[in-house]
C-alpha cells in the first residue's frame, strides 16, 4: 500500500499511546485490539506513537515538562519484533502502519520496518535531520514549527492546543485535528482536504491525557462514512 491522495480523503487513525500498560505483554495485545477496531471502520492508516527507551539522551526533541510525561511513554514501549507483528497485522487487514518516532533508535525501526510513510510529529518538525533516511514521504503536523511542503513531504495542518479549536485553511494538504470532536475533520473533507488524522480510543480511560482531544469509536466511524460520501459526489 503506497500513500497517494486521490479524490477519496486518506483518514489516518492515531491510537497513540493508548495501548500503554505497566505490563508488556497487555501493551501488545491492546495495541493489536486497537488495530482491529480500526479495520472494522475501515480507516486507511493506523498509527501508533513509538517508544524504546525515552529519556533526554536517546529523544532528539526532548522539551521541559517531558520527564512528567515520560511514564506514560515507557509503559507504551515495545520491541521492535512487536511493532513488526502489529505492522503486519494492519496491512493484512488492509490499512497502512504508521507511527511516529521520537528516538534515534525508534527513526532506525521505521527503516527496517519500510513503513510506507514516515508521520513527523508537531514537537519533531524542527528535527527533520533526525529523519534524513527514513521512508518518504514525511507527513508533517506543523502545530509548533511553520513547516512548508516539498517533493517529498506533506504537510497537516495542526494545532498544539489540546483540545485545538483550529480549522482546515486550505493551506497544506492534510489536517491533523486535536478538537475531540469529528466536526472539524468532516468540515475540512468537505471544502476538499484529502489528508486527515484524528485520534480515537476504544475506552476513555486508555486515552490518558488525550481524551479532550481524541474521538470515540462512533466519533470515528462518523469521519469515515463522511469520507466514503464525500466520494461519491464527483
Amino acid at each position: 500500500m503506497s500513500l497517494e491522495l486521490t479524490d477519496k480523503a486518506f483518514v489516518i487513525a492515531e491510537a497513540g499511546t493508548c495501548h500503554s500498560s505497566g505490563d508488556p505483554d497487555f501493551r501488545f495485545r491492546r495495541a493489536m485490539k486497537y488495530v482491529h477496531a480500526a479495520a472494522r471502520l475501515r480507516v486507511d492508516a493506523i498509527k501508533f506513537q513509538m517508544f524504546r527507551s525515552p529519556s533526554p539522551e536517546t529523544m532528539f526533541c526532548w522539551v521541559d515538562g517531558d520527564a512528567g510525561r515520560s511514564e506514560r511513554w515507557i509503559q507504551s514501549a515495545m520491541d521492535f519484533h512487536s511493532w513488526k507483528s502489529i505492522k503486519r497485522e494492519a496491512e493484512s487487514l488492509g490499512m497502512m502502519f504508521l507511527a511516529s518516532a521520537f528516538e534515534y533508535e525508534t527513526v532506525q525501526w521505521l527503516i527496517d520496518l519500510d513503513v510506507q510513510a514516515t508521520k513527523v510529529a508537531s514537537r519533531a518538525a524542527k528535527y527533520l535531520d533526525s529523519f534524513e533516511d527514513a521512508p518518504r514521504p514525511l507527513l508533517i503536523s506543523n502545530g509548533m514549527y511553520e513547516i512548508g511542503n516539498s517533493s517529498d513531504s506533506m504537510v497537516l495542518q495542526c494545532e498544539a492546543n489540546y483540545p485545538s479549536t483550529a480549522c482546515w485553511a486550505g493551506e497544506h494538504p492534510g489536517f491533523s485535528d486535536h478538537s475531540g470532536a469529528p466536526w472539524r475533520a468532516i468540515d475540512a473533507m468537505s471544502q476538499g482536504c484529502k489528508l486527515i488524522e484524528v485520534h480515537f480510543y476504544i475506552d476513555q480511560i486508555h486515552a490518558g491525557p488525550d481524551y479532550p482531544a481524541s474521538l470515540s469509536l462512533e466519533g470515528l466511524e462518523l469521519v469515515c462514512q463522511a469520507r466514503d460520501a464525500f466520494a461519491t459526489f464527483h
